[in-house]
Parts: structure tokens; C-alpha cells; sequence
């Protein structure tokens, strides 16, 4: 027998099962995260990043990166765990530098922008080959790729924010008034 649900429960079984995906690509043993931005649009500010790894990487130290190379913050060393590349197709960066990246990390995960990063990179999410699920909309766009991007890598992103509906019998309205509190 087949059971139809409703939307909400269909948002969160599809969550869930998300979840369970991007724990199953996790790391071990990360102890430096380097993040490159991408130059399309910064959807996650460096806090809400370095919050959601270290929510996967506990013991981690996160390093962020411009797509030009210069870094934003502390630098990062010469030798890094996972690296993590927001840099999408068209967007500028330097000559060579993914395969420099590359070269940096012990895993490497991406986005696919070119020939040369789908085949020096351990993990790559292909945006071209699911063009027709993504939104128009630039920021909307960054969104789903980047949040894509970071199951790759391992992070398990937590929704915040969405409240969902009001289940209660009683509204507000209907609640007795508050009893006046005395400090004698």
C-alpha cells in the first residue's frame, strides 16, 4: 500500500536523506579546511561557513582564499587536509591555479569549471549536467551549488532560520491573561 505525504513530511524525509548523503562523504581526519570563495557571489559569509565546518570538523583549522589567491584572514600552510573550491565556470582566477590547489590537499572538492579541475579533483559537483533543476537567479543558483559543493566535502549543512507551521490547538489569542507578579 502506498502512502502519500504531504509536503512538509516530503521536505523533511528529502533533508534528511541529504543529511545522511553528506555524512557518508565526510573526511577523516581533517585537521585543516581551506575555502576558496567563489567570485559569482558570496551566498555564506566566512562566519557561517567556518561555523558549519567546524560543526563536521570539530577539531579543524579553517583558511579562506579569494579566487585570485590572496587569502582572507591568517594564510593558509602549505599542506592541507581538505580543500573546499567555490570557484565556478567563467569566473576569474589565476593561471594554474587549481592544480596548485590541488597540489596543497590530501582530497579536493569542487565544482566542475573546465577540463582541468574534473580531472585533478577527487570530488566535483557538475552544475552544467543539472542546469535544468537550478534557478535562474544568480544568488538562488550560488545557493544550491555551494550548498551541493559542501556535501561533497562532508559538511552537513543545518537548516536555520525556516520555522515551520504553527501545530497547536491554542492561539495566542485565546490564552488567559497573565496574573500580575508582585515583589513584596
Amino acid at each position: 500500500m502506498t502512502e502519500q505525504l504531504d509536503n512538509e513530511s516530503t521536505l523533511f524525509v528529502t533533508q534528511i536523506a541529504e543529511e545522511e548523503r553528506n555524512r557518508a562523504y565526510r573526511v577523516p581526519g581533517v585537521r585543516t579546511v581551506l575555502v576558496v570563495l567563489s567570485g559569482g557571489g558570496l551566498v555564506f559569509d566566512t562566519e557561517a561557513l567556518l561555523q558549519q565546518i567546524l560543526q563536521s570538523y570539530p577539531d579543524a583549522a579553517v583558511f579562506f582564499l579569494t579566487p585570485s589567491g590572496k587569502p582572507i584572514g591568517p594564510g593558509a600552510p602549505e599542506h592541507i587536509d581538505l580543500l573546499v573550491d567555490f570557484t565556478g565556470p567563467g569566473q576569474r582566477e589565476k593561471c594554474w591555479h587549481a592544480k596548485k590547489l590541488r597540489r596543497m590537499a590530501r582530497i579536493a572538492v569542487g565544482r566542475h569549471a573546465g577540463w582541468l579541475r574534473s580531472r585533478i579533483y577527487d570530488r566535483i559537483f557538475d552544475e552544467q549536467a543539472e542546469s535544468a533543476k537550478l534557478p535562474d537567479e544568480m544568488l538562488a543558483h550560488e545557493r544550491i551549488v555551494q550548498r551541493k559543493v559542501l556535501g561533497l566535502a562532508g559538511v552537513v549543512f543545518l537548516p536555520t532560520g525556516a520555522a515551520g507551521p504553527d501545530r497547536g490547538a491554542i492561539t495566542p489569542r485565546e490564552l488567559p491573561p497573565l496574573k500580575e507578579y508582585s515583589r513584596s
